[in-house]
């Protein structure tokens, strides 16, 4: 177990900035869903799937594609504020542009009606989107470290 988690610190390294990130998003994640509970009559819960849904979708893509490539990265003296609009932003090109060229132009492709496509739902459109750009990710990462490390090799 312990090579493993040896073998993840090549491709993510998590800091304080990161600490503060997570718990800055879990109190912010946490008030939502006790505001929405508490001011409806929709159980806690369904406000709570709906919140990790939506994290795991506009979120964790970006933050681990920003973990592994633009980790470094700083636009103001608040590096959490800049992890949060890096990610945002990276998961919205990488979740949002694709899933709606999949649902919009899929049918136009397969020249049929938009209610026959229905082969997969929504949901699984969007777990094997965001399966599918983490691997992705992570692939191109390894190639990159994999690469680095033959070229220091030579040297």
């Amino acid at each position: 177990m312990n090579n493993y988690l040896k073998y993840l610190d090549d491709f993510l390294t998590f800091d304080e900035d990161d600490k503060k990130l997570w718990i800055r998003m879990g109190g912010a994640l946490a008030l939502i869903v006790l505001l929405f509970s508490v001011f409806t009559t929709t159980s806690v819960f369904y406000y709570l799937e709906r919140v990790l849904i939506a994290v795991m979708v506009i979120f964790l893509p970006g933050y681990l594609i920003m973990k592994l490539f633009l980790d470094k990265i700083s636009f103001s003296d608040n590096r959490v504020a800049d992890k949060i609009i890096v990610s945002f932003a990276i998961s919205v090109v990488v979740m949002v542009v694709p899933y709606f060229l999949t649902t919009y132009l899929r049918p136009y492709a397969f020249n049929t009606d938009e209610e026959g496509m229905e082969a997969i739902s929504r949901t699984h459109e969007v777990v094997l989107l965001l399966l599918l750009v983490v691997a992705i990710a992570f692939g191109v990462k390894y190639y990159q470290n994999r690469k680095n490390k033959a070229a220091a090799g030579n040297e």
